[in-house]
């Protein structure tokens, strides 16, 4: 407790600062959570693609392009996956440069002067941001694999049943709908880290930029060409 209690009493932040923060969780956990039951998201369109898709596959007799798809799915997500790794390790190794980063943004005058506690309070912020999307890069990876082991357990089209094998096919799209999800929370938390990046700056600063991040987001799951078109069909 009496460390909690240093700790506190050793951070710099204004109410500016609280708000600041305050106004970014509120950002991101409200619009995921929008984004991820809203029926006009780009999210809720390509999941239609992906049940039109799996009762394709069911159709077909050569499956390799299906398994195609998923590898490359995978591929993308392990990328992102193993670059949180990256990210986070340096950001781990930046608290033990805490001073010399301190030292630095308190010598331009553009950037809110600070101390050691605060800058360590905002790196790990970041760190958990990270974290966060590691662990959801890691289940889409998981998610992806199991529809993969459904793909593979669909029998051929000569001796599909669609009354028997309709449901299999497209539990293999819904799993690949989740994957997908967790993938675009995961992508999601980046642009909600770049932009804490900004609270170095100024609270005020890091508030329009969180604000900047959900209106960029907003349009391209929403109001972009990609979605128009998607659902042009």
């Amino acid at each position: 407790m009496q460390a909690l209690s240093n700790l506190v009493s050793n951070l710099a932040l204004s109410q500016l600062d609280i708000v600041a923060l305050l106004w970014f969780m509120l950002c991101w956990f409200s619009y995921t959570r929008y984004v991820n039951t809203s029926p006009k998201s780009l999210v809720s369109s390509m999941n239609h693609w992906r049940r039109r898709w799996s009762l394709a596959m069911l159709a077909r007799e050569n499956r390799i392009m299906d398994s195609q798809v998923i590898t490359g799915l995978n591929s993308v997500v392990t990328f992102f996956c193993s670059t949180s790794i990256f990210i986070t390790a340096g950001l781990f190794a930046s608290i033990g440069a805490s001073e010399q980063i301190v030292a630095l943004i308190n010598q331009m005058s553009f950037l809110q002067n600070t101390n050691i506690a605060t800058v360590e309070l905002k790196l790990g912020l970041l760190i958990v941001i990270f974290i966060y999307s590691f662990f959801k890069f890691g289940w889409a990876i998981k998610q992806h694999s199991y529809s993969a082991v459904v793909l593979a357990s669909v029998p051929p089209a000569e001796e599909a049943d669609l009354a028997r094998d309709t449901p299999i096919a497209t539990l293999m799209g819904k799993l690949s709908s989740l994957g997908s999800q967790h993938y675009n929370d995961g992508v999601r938390a980046y642009y909600f880290a770049l932009g804490t990046l900004s609270w170095f700056v100024h609270p005020l600063v890091y508030i329009a930029v969180i604000s900047w991040v959900v209106v960029v987001l907003h349009r391209r799951d929403f109001r972009s060409k990609l979605l128009q078109h998607l659902s042009e069909v």
